[in-house]
């Protein structure tokens, strides 16, 4: 028996900042954060890791994932083995046997729902005994052959009513608010200003997402079900709707085919801008998941290269501050990606040898790095070799649910493969390339471009980014003792601070 766990998930995690202090650490609380996420974040892949032989198919298909998130990424491309023991058999995902894979030609079914009524559903894919079906909701449901019964009658999606009055039923979404717009259902207890902001994202990015699909060649067309955004005011929240492995912030969910997502997050209190940041960012990036799997460019349950399914996801994320919250455009750069890659090189890591691009074209997990990489290198092609990727897409566009699942290993070929028969296996140049095309963006570092603090008290200049941290200070001292000076960027910040201290 397998479980699937069909997530694509964000697990949040900001690369350490540092501020100059001289009394304290100001953002002791954000490397304490991270390095516990990162903690909790690799214990949890250990022992996916452990579970992963026992049960990977026998098949041996190359690139078969365990659906857990590593440290700072949105998990899998794939519906993978779920094998977090913390988790309940429910959150883990449906349990179904190896089989025979078949793929019905627009096959109707009759189940029964919840209620136990009739209901007509539409074939997905059927694996040995079990029917994967999907329902009027645009839920994708496991059932046993006995329990559907083929029909003639014409499979009906159900209205933005009809997914909203069904969800609404559920006691844990009790006292939810709901927003709506021509293709999505907003589902919310969070602020109005998070919901209107994800709302002004997600329905920004939907044309250009859909228009640049269209130069590819692929057939897209309008989403068949409402697009279901679920957001929770916290943590607990999130984690009380369905259990998640600990830091994942957010996900697309493809057997629901919903979003699900919380506002308040701890890094809020010591770098709020850099929080905001990752936050939306993390929107436009489940929100194109979320796309993707409705406008026919991936079908549900099909298994992608990660560089390419991440690569994009992330080419689409990039988001702004500036004049409200925003998505910045198609083909912007990726501040917080390109970031990481930035301390990677002054790490005195250098693109070039081919080493880094190899492995992450044929990695089945991505960590942060690997995402920053996947990004990079599909704004590289989108952008200098465009016909290539797009005949990659299509190529991937065309893989059905669980593809390979039940083939002999090589019958489908690997992401490596994916990648070298439209890009060649050149590495060294194509990394060498891919340098230089990353040299030539407009990238300003996320960090220090946030909003920095100088208190000013007893003799002593404290640096933050926290106004959490100066509030702290001043109930400390006692408020009107301490001087607050606000400055746009940490270099401005530390200029004064340098001309205080002489």
């Amino acid at each position: 028996m397998v479980r699937i766990c069909c997530l694509l998930c964000f697990v949040s995690l900001v690369t350490p900042i540092v501020a100059n202090a001289q009394r304290f650490n100001p953002l002791g609380g954000v490397d304490r954060f991270i390095r516990e996420s990162q903690e909790h974040a690799e214990e949890m892949r250990q022992r996916m890791e452990q579970m992963r032989g026992s049960l990977r198919p026998p098949s041996g298909v190359p690139g078969f994932p365990s659906g857990a998130s590593r440290p700072g990424v949105p998990g899998g491309s794939f519906p993978g083995l779920s094998g977090d023991p913390s988790l309940s058999a429910q959150d883990q995902g449906p349990a179904f046997p190896l089989g025979s894979i078949k793929y019905p030609n627009g096959t109707n079914v009759l189940v029964r729902n919840e209620a136990g009524e009739s209901v007509t559903a539409r074939q997905h894919v059927t694996i040995g005994n079990t029917e994967l079906v999907i329902m009027p909701s645009g839920e994708i449901r496991e059932l046993s052959s006995e329990g559907t019964r083929p029909t003639s009658e014409s499979f009906t999606p159900w209205s933005m009513d009809e997914v909203e009055r069904d969800l609404l039923k559920n006691p844990k979404l009790k006292g939810f608010k709901t927003k709506r717009s021509r293709r999505f259902l907003y589902v919310y207890n969070t602020s109005e200003l998070f919901i209107d902001s994800t709302r002004t994202i997600l329905e920004s990015m939907y044309p250009a997402v859909r228009k640049y699909f269209r130069r590819s060649g692929i057939d897209t067309h309008e989403p068949e079900f409402p697009l279901v955004i679920i957001a929770f005011a916290t943590d607990d929240q999130f984690q009380e709707y369905r259990r998640m492995p600990q830091g994942v912030v957010a996900y697309y969910d493809s057997l629901a085919n919903s979003v699900m997502l919380y506002e308040e997050s701890d890094l809020s209190l010591h770098a709020p801008e850099i929080a905001v940041k990752n936050a939306i960012s993390t929107i436009a990036h489940e929100g194109a998941h979320q796309i993707l799997h409705n406008i026919g460019v991936q079908q549900r349950l099909s298994r992608w290269p990660m560089w390419l399914s991440e690569g994009l996801a992330e080419f689409y994320a990039p988001t702004s501050l500036q004049r409200g919250v925003r998505w910045s455009g198609m083909g912007s750069t990726n501040q917080l990606r390109m970031m990481e890659i930035d301390r990677d090189w002054n790490g005195g890591k250098a693109l070039g040898a081919g080493r880094v691009l190899k492995r992450v074209v044929a990695a089945d997990q991505l960590d942060s790095l690997d995402y920053a990489y996947s990004w990079s290198l599909i704004h590289l092609l989108s952008k200098r070799h465009q016909k290539e990727l797009f005949a990659c897409v299509r190529q991937c566009s065309e893989l059905r649910p669980f593809d390979g699942l039940d083939s002999e290993p090589g019958k489908l070929p690997s992401s490596s493969e994916v990648f070298e028969k439209h890009f060649g296996d050149e590495y060294h140049e194509i990394e060498k390339e891919l340098r230089r095309h990353l040299t030539s963006l407009d990238y300003v570092d996320p960090v220090k471009s946030q909003t920095h603090y100088l208190v000013v008290a007893g003799g002593q200049v404290i640096l933050t980014t926290s106004p959490e941290r100066v509030e702290e200070i001043q109930r400390s001292i006692g408020v009107g003792r301490a001087q607050v000076r606000r400055y746009s960027n940490r270099a401005q910040a530390e200029a004064a601070m340098n001309k205080i201290s002489r």
